[in-house]
């Protein structure tokens, strides 16, 4: 079901459009769009104002910060440092693109606001093409979170719908993808800031698959499977 039209919705395929949307991020604006899981709200990372209102429209605690969508598998190196771990090249090869989160020592270009004052930053590359565009015709690392307020969904994705009605009077665009989400729980996330590397949270990607590249793996998922937190 299609909704309701509270917010300018265009189509992935549209590419005269996304052209434009990708030049709205530029200037601040703040956006809904596909994800390989979730829908997510994104932004400039660079723009602090657009960061600030995503923070706002969603209620998110501004302790959690956001993550970084980079549009191929090495952009990540302009923005994060490479951890030691003789395991974590093999596993971006092997998951990259898809719904797999790290998380690095952050490079000091990287805002504050987006990392929450941390030296750690989220950075992910995804498969879903129309949000690589965005990024690549805008220049830009995307910053992100789920597009959904805060502590209102406790399972499941988070469709366009969804996103729409949570978000869609506080968004400038919207961007509706080209089918369902292949996955269906969440990214996974994990910490290669700690030794050994730890699961932050289990999503489509197993802690057992990723025990194939880091066989020292730590920790149980801070949320079991098919249950979402608030971090995407």
């Amino acid at each position: 079901m299609r909704p309701a039209m509270s917010v300018r919705i265009v189509a992935a395929a549209d590419q005269e459009a996304i052209l434009e949307v990708a030049e709205r991020l530029r200037h601040g604006a703040v956006v809904v769009a596909p994800t390989d899981t979730n829908y997510g709200v994104f932004c400039n990372p660079f723009h602090r104002g657009a960061a600030e209102r995503m923070y706002a429209m969603k209620g998110r605690d501004g302790g959690k910060p956001l993550s970084l969508f980079v549009p191929t598998p090495v952009d990540w190196q302009r923005w994060a440092k490479a951890p030691q771990h003789p395991g974590f090249q093999s596993l971006l090869d092997d998951v990259w693109p898809g719904p797999l989160n790290v998380i690095l020592a952050r490079r000091r270009v990287v805002p504050d606001w987006v990392t929450s004052d941390k030296d750690t930053v989220a950075v992910v590359h995804n498969r879903c093409q129309v949000l690589n565009l965005l990024s690549i015709y805008s220049g830009l690392p995307l910053a992100a979170t789920s597009a959904n307020l805060s502590g209102t969904i406790d399972s499941g994705l988070v469709d366009l719908t969804i996103a729409v009605q949570h978000l869609g009077e506080f968004v400038d665009v919207a961007v509706e993808g080209e089918g369902p989400s292949e996955f269906t729980i969440s990214s996974t996330i994990v910490d290669f800031t700690t030794a050994p590397p730890g699961i932050v949270r289990q999503g489509d990607v197993t802690a057992e698959y990723i025990r194939r590249h880091l066989p020292d793996l730590a920790g149980a998922p801070a949320v079991r499977p098919g249950v979402r937190d608030d971090r995407g």
